[in-house]
């Protein structure tokens, strides 16, 4: 326990010393950020701006890590690309509200959100009458979220255009960015697909015990915690073979983070999870939980069912939610599911045999941090 709470110290060291360093260059970068030449583009990027001031620096934080492994003592010279990781992930949480028709982003009103208030406020009225503001709203909030994912390309490409290793870096990053719309895209259809009729119950148990696995890797482990680790690694020299075992850990670790997310999502103490507890039943997520009633329990399956996709959940329908995983079997599977990945990720870092120790002690520190996530 001693051990646990030493590795802790260790990676929470690690990341709030990191943190402060780049919540600080983004502040400065969030200046620039803010200019343009006309005053109307300036506005949605200076909402892009603040948005972007919000991040816990997660992701950033990982890709000093990855360069410190890579054998690099001080991690500044990362920076760079930390930023450009986080100014991607605000730009592609800004489409993420948008696909979800969010009202609010890191405790702050959604791009689309604010625009659509702007317009009301001032009275203006469309210019067709086929015109909704919210659709005018939600198309603001698309080409602001397209200019963050730009500016991330961008800030690669200026901070590192001389590095002998930047075409790999840019190349690495894009199929990063390109991952995590695909699991966007699964996300978002998998649902439908699923009520094809012309699908037997053999197949469609096939396609969602993929698409789920394929969401989990792609919009998570590949985005949240092996993207940033590799891209780390990468601009620190690190050797292929050496990349490739950090993959793997990191992608126990991030499927790990994934499966957590979806309990807390319906069993977390919303006073902690920062959002709304149920939001995952009203846009009908195809979780493990889901996953594992849909392929073991008919009859909970049709109460679960009356529940998943409306539009307003209830605290008694968020209650009766809760009841049938935990009957079903779906929460003791999950939590299964969710202790083999971390001792998978456990065991496979034990054999990485170019980390440090130092670094080993703040990876594992890693793994104990996500283990006590509340939010």
């Amino acid at each position: 326990m001693k051990s646990d709470e030493n590795d802790l110290k260790a990676f929470l060291e690690f990341y709030h010393e990191s943190q402060n360093r780049l919540k600080k260059k983004t502040a400065e970068y969030n200046k620039s950020l803010r200019k343009d030449t006309n005053p109307l583009v300036r506005t949605f990027k200076t909402d892009l701006a603040d948005l972007n001031a919000g991040g816990k620096m997660l992701r950033g934080m990982l890709v000093g890590l990855g360069y410190r492994i890579a054998g690099h003592a001080d991690t500044e010279e990362s920076d760079g690309l930390a930023l450009a990781f986080e100014i991607f992930q605000t730009g592609i949480l800004v489409h993420d509200d948008v696909i979800d028709n969010a009202g609010t982003r890191r405790g702050k009103m959604t791009v689309q959100r604010r625009y659509g208030e702007r317009l009301e406020r001032r009275g203006i009225r469309m210019v067709s009458s086929s015109e909704k503001p919210e659709e005018i709203a939600k198309s603001t909030a698309i080409c602001a979220g397209d200019i963050g994912i730009y500016c991330a390309n961008k800030k690669i490409a200026d901070d590192y255009g001389k590095n002998p290793d930047c075409a790999k870096l840019i190349s690495s990053f894009d199929e990063i960015v390109i991952n995590t719309i695909r699991g966007e895209l699964l996300d978002i259809v998998l649902p439908y697909e699923l009520q094809d009729q012309s699908l037997d119950k053999e197949k469609a148990s096939l396609l969602l015990k993929k698409s789920v696995r394929d969401i989990y890797y792609l919009k998570t482990s590949c985005y949240s915690i092996i993207g940033p680790l590799h891209l780390g690694m990468l601009l620190g020299g690190a050797e292929e073979a050496d990349m490739k075992m950090m993959d793997g850990f990191a992608n126990e670790l991030g499927i790990a983070y994934q499966i957590m997310d979806d309990i807390l999502g319906i069993f977390a103490d919303e006073e902690f999870l920062g959002k709304d507890v149920g939001s995952d039943i009203s846009e009908f997520k195809q979780t493990i939980l889901y996953m594992y009633v849909h392929e073991n329990d008919e009859n909970a399956l049709k109460r679960l069912l009356e529940f998943y996709g409306k539009k307003k959940v209830t605290r008694g329908d968020l209650t009766e939610v809760r009841r049938i995983f935990r009957d079903s079997g779906a929460l003791s599977y999950a939590q299964e599911v969710l202790a083999s990945c971390f001792g998978r990720a456990e065991r496979k870092l034990k054999r990485m045999s170019f980390v440090s120790e130092d670094d080993k002690a703040i990876l594992r520190g890693f793994i104990t941090y996500c283990k006590g996530r509340r939010k």
